[in-house]
């Protein structure tokens, strides 16, 4: 993973495989204390004890052999989070959910790049079709919120096929995120990295 939007399109994509039809996705940047936190919670099918113990292995995964023998994303999560003084928090209960929240420290210098969270954001409202997205982006104080009902009293869902509709949707996505960096003055990057 290169950037710390990466991260959030994999572990969000997680959730879309563990079978969730509501997931949350918060996505916050506090520039005064320098953190940049998401938090993705789910209606999946969750994990047992045993998963959860294992699934920040590299060597595990809970995909078929035939699709995949090893299970990166998380421990890759884990590993960026920690160099930056963060960490990984993950809450699930089998037949319930996940909870998980991932923290970086900004300020430290081994910080990921945000990267290009309108584009990650895209790809998850136009993937999940029978997946109700319920999706809050702060940058400070200015927010704003996307979910998928929302997105149906705009646009069918045979719309949200058409590149024409598509290009529309990445551009509003693009416009707030846009507007939110750069009204609170702090964008993600802009902030000092002294911090090692």
């Amino acid at each position: 993973m290169r950037t710390i939007a990466d991260h959030v399109l994999d572990i969000a994509s997680n959730s879309v495989t563990a079978g969730a039809t509501q997931i949350w996705l918060d996505l916050n940047h506090d520039p005064v204390d320098h953190l940049f936190v998401f938090t993705i919670r789910d209606n999946g099918r969750g994990m047992d004890a045993d998963i959860r113990t294992r699934v920040f292995d590299p060597f595990f995964t809970t995909r078929p052999h035939s699709i995949r023998r090893f299970g990166l994303g998380l421990p890759f999560l884990k590993e960026n989070t920690e160099l930056t003084g963060g960490g990984v928090d993950l809450r699930s209960v089998a037949g319930e959910g996940t909870i998980l929240t991932a923290v970086f420290h900004t300020d430290h210098i081994d910080c990921l790049p945000l990267g290009d969270l309108a584009s990650s954001i895209f790809t998850l409202l136009i993937s999940g079709g029978a997946v109700d997205w319920h999706i809050h982006r702060a940058e400070g104080d200015l927010a704003y919120t996307v979910d998928s009902e929302e997105l149906r009293s705009v646009f069918s869902l045979e719309e949200l096929t058409d590149p024409q509709a598509q290009l529309l949707l990445l551009e509003f996505l693009r416009g707030q995120e846009g507007d939110i960096v750069q009204d609170s003055g702090h964008g993600f990057g802009q902030e000092s990295r002294p911090r090692s």
